[in-house]
């Protein structure tokens, strides 16, 4: 794990509170103990037998015919598993010659409509609308490399959540330093909208020298309308030490567009108005207190193997409250499967404000690496 803060012993800064290591080492290493064991409960997970119950039909251009059950398609990557595999395998969307489920999926399609319903894949239909969801209104067809995700709708709620957990650890005894990162995310699609959520936590402390403290929450909530466009609203909680920042409180809305929507890759802008409530350590600053601001941003994944993904997500407010005032966050990640949902990830947050309380950092800049498990 890497970051760009100096690590040379240096005075603190005015109004700057200094964090002990004492005081937060407890809970950190507690959360560190949970997030291992929530990975390595994940990791040896036992197969259930609900394979063996699912009838799903895939058919390759190779002539083989799988029969079990579709766990979902992701990025071009058709997951699928039998009762006889130990476990799922990835398929090649774009060597599946026909498909067949009598179960009821959530199908995203390039142009931004949501279908759901049954699902079936014929070989190669004269009209090129070889895919097909049966809805209560009536069938929608399209071309399946139109295709850009699947979930299945199941009778259970808690079986659509999906999420990842990674953690990443550094000891550096010859100088005394020890950092340590922690990252949960958890999502839920539905038929109509997605939820997304993440909790983070970094810490970095060395002998003689200010430790380093960010815990961060955030919690989006997206709308689907007709074809590409969505509403969104957004919650986030934020606490940084290196930014004299006690709490940060953010609540926003908005509304955006997908400009390309796809299985290898997809960008979003949206725009918005926000409330932020800030309280940092030193509390007579006139910074404490509600503002309004704006909101732009703008998110990108991309997908160049089966096994690797880049996500980016920008987020600009320009203050209505105190003109002249711009925060922005961003933060941006590079993961890579190992081997059965085990990955490995580097990721950039970067928190800056053009105008922080006297005493305070413009901005906090980290670079992580983690070892994770999504699921």
């Amino acid at each position: 794990m890497s970051s760009s803060r100096p690590t040379a012993a240096s005075p603190p800064r005015l109004g700057r509170i200094c964090v002990s290591p004492r005081r937060y080492r407890n809970q950190i290493w507690n959360l560190f103990i949970l997030l291992g064991l929530v990975i390595f409960l994940l990791a040896f997970r036992i197969p259930t037998a609900a394979a063996a119950d699912k009838t799903d039909v895939v058919v390759m251009n190779n002539g083989d015919r799988l029969v079990g059950e579709i766990k979902s398609l992701q990025v071009g990557q058709l997951e699928f598993k039998a009762s006889y595999m130990a476990s799922a395998v990835e398929l090649d969307w774009t060597k599946v010659t026909q498909l067949e489920s009598t179960r009821r999926f959530r199908v995203e399609f390039a142009d931004g409509l949501l279908a759901s319903g049954s699902i079936s894949k014929s070989n190669s239909p004269s009209d090129g609308l070889d895919f097909e969801v049966v809805e209560v209104f009536g069938p929608t067809k399209r071309n399946h490399l139109d295709v850009v995700s699947l979930e299945p709708l199941e009778k259970s709620i808690w079986s659509r959540f999906r999420g990842s957990a990674d953690v990443g650890l550094t000891l550096q005894p010859e100088v005394g330093q020890t950092t340590w990162t922690g990252n949960l995310s958890l999502d839920f699609p539905a038929e109509k909208f997605r939820v997304d959520s993440q909790v983070s936590s970094y810490f970095d402390s060395q002998d003689n020298a200010e430790s380093s403290v960010r815990q961060s929450f955030a919690l989006s909530y997206y709308q689907y309308l007709s074809k590409k466009y969505f509403v969104l609203g957004m919650t986030g909680l934020l606490k940084d030490n290196q930014l004299n920042l006690d709490l940060r409180s953010t609540l926003s809305i908005g509304g955006g567009k997908f400009l390309t929507h796809s299985t290898r890759q997809g960008l979003s802008v949206f725009a918005g108005i926000a409330a932020t409530n800030e309280k940092y350590f030193e509390t007579t600053t006139n910074n404490n207190g509600t503002s309004a601001e704006g909101l732009t941003g703008m998110e990108y994944y991309m997908v160049r193997f089966a096994s690797s993904q880049i996500k980016t997500k920008l987020l600009a407010y320009p203050s209505f409250s105190d003109w002249g005032r711009v925060r922005v966050d961003w933060e941006s990640s590079f993961s890579w499967e190992i081997w059965n949902d085990v990955y490995w990830k580097m990721s950039i947050l970067e928190n800056y404000d053009s105008r922080p309380p006297e005493g305070a950092s413009h901005n906090d800049f980290t670079m992580t690496t983690s070892i994770g498990i999504s699921f």
